[in-house]
This record gives structure tokens, sequence and C-alpha cells, in this order.
């Protein structure tokens, strides 16, 4: 067998592959998961440090022991009861260690060259530690661990330095298990590729040697009609020279002429796709204003079939005097301009939309370029959004205007040492102060919480039990003795009704719902709260008796931005509320509906699903 070149060939190609699988395996992809399992371990770090600075505003702060918030350390301290860390160290721009979830740690230095030549000038500085190694600290470790310092820069200077220590030993073990057994299931494949590879080669070499005996024998049969082949094939070998230069010419023909057909057929094709496909209404006019091609949203824009329009005139498609005076101008305007914009408005279902027009010369066989090519957009929306941004901006700054004011206001009385002020006024003045710092910051808050939906960043929700029943009945007492003007009744249906939620969240929602229905009941009335069970999920009911909602205001009033009245600043607020409550109840997994009718109340009803 090893005497056939070919055979032979073989052989060693599945040597070499038999071999290459393992080791490929064991060099280079086993590395490789253990690097991604580091770089995971660093990502992870990174992004837990970024997530305490920005809730904890770490940034704002200069890292000192005495500057530690203590919703950090019961941060980390969860964290690490939940082994999602093993060790937490924050250091002063100086290197001490102002907090450690090791608190034997605190007031110690760290004098490492790397924290004060990369961490100290804004690099991010990590380590693998294996089992019983030494970390960038000096102790030894009994598992192993990613070690990343992380620097806390503040327009561009070190404000110190998070350290994160994670836990990989488990990651490391799957991968080990994970890395054996794929090493011997292929070392398993090799071997067994080798013993079919010989099996298939000594079942070859015996063909090959069958098939060889039996060439000698057809060898001699052969050379006895090539000779009569040959006599025969000289008679044929001119007639066919001849048909056959023929043939291949009439072939090239057809070919040619196929190709050319599919080609012209192909680009026929993509060109009505692509214009069938344009979101925007499409006209296209020759120089005598003749239309010669309408897409499918044009004809529903106009209400016309394009068998009927095409190659009528452009006012006779069209028949709306605005728009056919704007295309004039156009054409007046793109003999200096390659492409004009204008806008006009037309009514549709009844509702005036705001259409954006775009007009571009099309050159035609004569190059004369007095064709033309119209492409109209509805940015009725569009227009409505940028309305509503510059109401929230106006409405934003008056509503960040009024507490700033008040606060302004009497935090100078209080520092005017001419004026004295009995410790009753005094105390009034500080809690005037207080409640519009609160309300101020509230403000600030939803701003932030709009910033982050809209760049797609989302709101850090952390979950845990909650009693519904409990929380609201907290809420309800605390608006009860802030509105002596509303009566607040609650019904439940049961005890005991558990939720997951992120509490601080959902007390958002309820304390916006409940100020809603305080703000637009003016006149006072009652204040209905029910909650019941609904199937897997409960169900919250908040009614008042308040001005209630228009059709219009109710189906836009979840809608960022949207107020019901932006003129109307008697009624105070920014228009985020709801639509940021919208967005945490979804975020839950539950729904919000409004019922309302203009001048009876409203009813909003929320559903979230019961704790498994």
């Amino acid at each position: 067998m090893l005497k056939i070149p070919f055979l032979r060939n073989i052989l060693l190609v599945s040597l070499l592959f038999a071999t290459a699988f393992p080791l490929y395996d064991l060099l280079y992809i086993i590395p490789s998961y253990q690097k991604l399992l580091i770089q995971e371990a660093e990502r992870e770090a990174a992004r837990f440090v970024r997530f305490l600075i920005v809730s904890h505003d770490l940034d704002q702060l200069e890292l000192s022991s005495d500057s530690i918030p203590q919703m950090l350390v019961k941060d980390v301290a969860q964290l690490k009861a939940e082994n999602q860390l093993e060790k937490l160290r924050i250091f002063s721009p100086a290197g001490e260690i102002v907090f450690s979830s090791d608190s034997m740690e605190i007031g110690t230095f760290n004098n490492k060259s790397y924290f004060h030549q990369l961490v100290a000038k804004g690099k991010t500085y990590s380590k693998m530690v294996h089992n019983q190694s030494v970390t960038a600290e000096g102790s030894i470790t009994d598992r192993d661990l990613v070690e990343t310092y992380i620097p806390v820069m503040v327009d561009g200077r070190f404000n110190g330095a998070m350290e994160v220590y994670y836990d990989i030993s488990i990651g490391q073990q799957s991968l080990l298990s994970l890395s054996r057994q794929s090493f011997f299931i292929l070392i398993g494949a090799s071997i067994g590729l080798l013993l079919m590879t010989l099996m298939l080669l000594f079942r070859a070499h015996n063909s090959i040697v069958a098939r060889d005996q039996a060439e000698v024998a057809l060898q001699q049969i052969n050379e006895d009609l090539e000779e009569r082949v040959l006599q025969r094939t000289a008679e044929l070998s001119r007639t066919d020279q001849l048909l056959s230069s023929e043939i291949v010419e009439r072939k090239k023909a057809q070919q040619a002429q196929r190709e050319s057909f599919a080609a012209l057929s192909e680009a026929h094709s993509r060109i009505d796709s692509i214009i069938s496909s344009v979101a925007d209404a499409l006209l296209v006019t020759d120089h005598e204003d003749v239309v010669v091609l309408i897409n499918p949203v044009a004809e529903a824009l106009f209400k016309v079939r394009a068998d009927d329009v095409v190659g009528c005139r452009l006012p006779d498609v069209i028949g709306f005097d605005q728009l056919l005076l704007e295309i004039a101008k156009a054409r007046q305007e793109l003999r200096n301009s390659p492409m004009v914009e204008f806008d006009f408005e037309m009514i549709q279902d009844g509702e005036i939309h705001i259409f954006q027009g775009r007009t571009a010369r099309l050159k035609d066989a004569q190059n004369t370029g007095s064709s033309l090519v119209l492409l109209i957009h509805d940015v009725t929306r569009e227009r409505q959004i940028e309305k509503m941004k510059s109401e929230f901006v106006s409405m934003a700054a008056h509503e960040l205007q009024t507490p700033l004011t008040m606060i302004l206001g009497y935090s100078e009385l209080l520092l005017d040492q001419s004026k004295h002020f009995a410790d009753e006024a005094r105390d009034e003045f500080l809690q005037i102060i207080n409640d519009k710092s609160i309300e101020l910051s509230g403000l600030i808050d939803d701003i932030l919480d709009l910033s982050r939906i809209e760049d797609g960043r989302g709101i850090q929700l952390n979950f845990s039990k909650v009693e519904i029943a409990g929380l609201c009945q907290r809420l309800i007492e605390n608006f009860a003795r802030t509105n002596s003007s509303h009566q607040f009744k609650f019904e439940q249906s049961e005890d005991d009704l558990v939720i997951e939620a992120d509490e601080p969240r959902l007390v958002q929602v309820l304390e916006n719902l409940l100020g809603n229905a305080v703000k637009y009941s003016p006149d006072g009335g009652g204040i209905q709260v029910v909650l019941q069970r609904e199937g897997e999920s409960i169900r919250l009911e908040i009614t008042d008796q308040g001005i209630g909602m228009s059709d219009e205001v109710r189906e836009n009033a979840l809608e960022r931005f949207y107020r019901g009245d932006a003129s109307n600043t008697a009624v105070r607020g920014t228009g985020l509320g709801l639509s940021i409550a919208k967005y945490i109840i979804d975020a839950h997994g539950g729904q919000i509906e409004i019922f309302s009718t203009k001048g009876t109340g409203t009813q909003l009803v929320i559903r979230l699903p019961l704790a498994v």
C-alpha cells in the first residue's frame, strides 16, 4: 500500500490532521478560552466600578474614609454576600485605602510602583492570580482571582482608584473540565479517523491492483480498436471541423443574447423593487410635466393608480394648488441649485399633516436636465416631537427656576446678619429650603432618568420581594397627612400579595401617580386606591374625581415630553412623570393603562406579576 504514491499521500495527510486537531485544541483553543475568561472578569470589574461611581456620585467627592457613602458600604456587602465580589478596595489619590471590604486594611497605603506609575495616570491595571500565587499586594491566595485596579478620573484629574477582586475559580474549573473533555474527544476522533482511513486505504489498494490487471487486458483490445477508429476518424474529422466551427459561433451568439436579456430583466426588476420599497412618495416627470413614474406610496397619498396617471400631466395627478405652486417655485430655483426642499400641509383622514418635498433635476436622453424628480416625506410626527421638546425645555427651565428662586431667597434671608429671626421662623425657612431642594432633586432625577432611557442605557433595577399592600398603605398615609382637602381610601382583596420589584422605583411610580391624582383634583375630592389579585398578577387601581382627560390627551399621556395643556402653568410639571412610570412598569414585566373622560376624573390601572 505504501508503494502507491496516492495512497501514501492520503495516509500522511490523515496522520497530519489526526495530530493537528488535538495540538490546535491544546495550544490555541484552550489558551483562548482562558484569555476570554480573564477579559470578561476585567470587563465585569470595570462595569461594576462605573456603576458604583455613577450610582453613588463618587466622581463628585474627594475620596477619603469620611466621604464613603453608607449606601455604597451596604451595596458592597450585599454583592459580596451574593458571591458576586471577592474583595473591593477604594484608594485615595495618595494611595491610602479609605474603604475595604476587609476593614483591617483601611488606613494602609499602597506604595507599589504600578499604582503610582500606571493607575495614578488613568490606566487600568489587571493581574491574573492563580491558586497559591502571590497577588499584586504580596499576599497568597487560595483560589483563582482577577485583580483589577480602575482609576477614578474627574475632569482629567486622578481622584483615586478602586481595586476589585473577582473569584473565577468556578470558571477556571469549568474551563479545565471542558478542555479535558474536548481534548480527549479529539484524541478519540483522531484515532477513529486513522483507523477508518487505514481500512479504506487497504480496500482501495486491493481495488487498484485489480484495476491494473484489468487495464492490461483492455489495453490490447484498445490497440486493435484504435487502428480501426483512426481510419474512420480521418474521414470524419474534416467534416466535424467545419460543423464544429459553425456550431460554436451560433452558441456564442445565443449565449450573448441570453446574457443581455437576463441582465436587462434583472436591472428592470431591481429598479422596480427599489422604487416600490421607497418609504416616501416618489414622482418623476418629463420636461412637459408629464408623469412618467409614480410609486405605491405616492399612489396612496394622491389617491390615484399608476396605470391611470402615467402619461398624464402633473396638475391632473396632484390636484393640490399649494403643492403645485411649491413645485413651480422649485423649478425656478433648480436652475441654480441641484436640489430644492420645501414644506407644505395637506389634510389626510380629517387631520392636517405636514409634508416635506424634495425636488431635483433629472437629465434626459438629450441631456437637457428639464425632467423632475419629486420626493414627498410625511414629517408631521417629527415636527410634533420637535415642538414637544421645545415646550419641554421651556417648562423644565420654569420648573427648575421656581424652587431655585425660593431656595436662594430664603437662604439670603438666613445669611443676612442684619436681620434677626425667631427660632420658629428660622426653622420654617430651613424647612422650605429643604422641601424645595427635595423637589429640585426630584426634577433633576426625572431628567437624568429620561437621559438614560433616551441614550439606551436604561434605568438600573434591583429586584427584591415587596409586600405591595403595606407599601401602598404607607404611601397613602403620607399623602393624606399633607393633603387634607382630599379623602384617601384604600381597599385590598387579600393580604400578603408579594411581587418581585425594585422597591425605590416602584415607590417613585406610585408617588407620581398619587401626586397626579392630587394635582389634577384642585378642588379636593376622593382618591380611591384598590389592590386585588388578578390571576397570576396584581391589579392596582388609582381613581380620582379630578378634571379628567380628553381622548387626545389620554392617548398621548404616556409619551415623553407630552403635557395635556403645556400653556397652563397653573398645573406644574415637565411631562416626564407618566412616561418614566410606564418605562419602569414595562421593565417589571407589567402594564399601565389610563381610563378617563373629560371632567369626570381619571383611573390608572397597573398590572404586575406576582412573585413566584
